[in-house]
């Protein structure tokens, strides 16, 4: 038996949180990756989440722990070891415009202590033109055991957002 990693409980209270809400018909979980990056020595879990009436939106639930909080943490050398985590609202869309009601509504909620980026991307094929937009949030602080609660809460809230409806 292995004593399990911060990034391990972080990630079994998401996963655990994320599919109640999937069993309970409020969400779809519609991709999920469990990583070990080898060459960087990077865990990360990624789970992606969409509205369960199947809104143009989905999000991305990002958990990392690098390697120097991870041998920390194995090493007993870093007392509070924690994740980093990013949230991605992503949107597939027939135009270039993106949605400033929800990138006003992510900044205010987020902005002032955390990244929040806006990629456009224009994909064009033989048949068609598409945009992607996505809206991250790359949260600055760690998260530890001790951070379980924030973690949820910032869960609940990307969750609501996942609903919002432009007034464009």
């Amino acid at each position: 038996m292995f004593d399990p990693t911060v990034f391990d409980n972080l990630k079994v209270v998401i996963e655990g949180y994320i599919y109640d809400l999937d069993l309970e018909g409020k969400i779809n979980v519609i991709g999920r990756s469990d990583i070990v990056d080898l060459a960087s020595m990077v865990r990360k879990y990624l789970i992606t989440i969409e509205d369960a009436r199947k809104s143009k939106r989905s999000i991305i639930i990002e958990m990392e722990i690098p390697h120097r909080e991870l041998s920390g943490e194995l090493l007993e050398t870093n007392e509070k070891p924690g994740c980093y985590v990013t949230v991605t609202f992503c949107e597939n869309n027939g135009t270039h415009e993106y949605d400033e009601l929800l990138l006003k509504k992510l900044k205010r909620s987020w902005g002032k202590q955390h990244f929040v980026k806006l990629f456009l991307t224009k994909e064009i094929t033989d048949l068609s033109v598409k945009y992607h937009h996505k809206y991250m949030v790359e949260f600055q602080t760690l998260f530890g055991e001790d951070s379980i609660d924030d973690l949820i809460n910032i869960l609940d809230h990307s969750i609501s957002l996942l609903g919002l409806n432009s007034k464009r």
